[in-house]
């Protein structure tokens, strides 16, 4: 009991401590220079291997997927937005026989004159349901 005593009254001693104000001045000086001082006392070959190692890292594949797919959404976006049909409703008509065609006098271009589209409709509609069925 009496050490637990002893290192909450330390500890309470302590709460209160505060570094000089040039700690933090010249701290960032200080750990650079650290730092730098192991480089140095390192063996040659180890900061070599280092360097040699560091070539050889694998890109961020994450980031890379991330934003190719964010690109691939917007170009998307940018596409369908700004798509628009040649063809004006008003220019379309039906033909006996069914098919549509386009009216080559509200055609812009002298390219698509002559051109039809051709919609084949089923005789009978398509349904999963049995005729028989009430």
């Amino acid at each position: 009991m009496d050490n637990e005593d002893s290192i909450t009254k330390l500890l309470r001693l302590k709460r209160y401590e505060q570094p000089p104000e040039e700690y933090f001045h010249n701290f960032l000086a200080e750990f650079q220079t650290r730092q730098r001082s192991e480089v140095i006392h390192r063996p040659l070959i180890h900061i070599a291997w280092d360097r040699f190692s560091s070539i050889f890292v694998m890109p961020p594949i994450p980031k890379l997927a991330m934003g190719s797919s964010v690109l691939a959404a917007v170009l998307t976006t940018a596409f369908i937005l700004n798509w628009s049909d040649d063809v004006e409703p008003s220019s379309l008509t039906l033909t006996s026989s069914g098919a549509v065609q386009l009216d080559s006098k509200n055609q812009s271009s002298p390219s698509k004159v002559g051109s039809t589209v051709h919609y084949v409709l089923p005789a009978i509609p398509v349904s999963y349901v049995s005729a028989r069925s009430f």
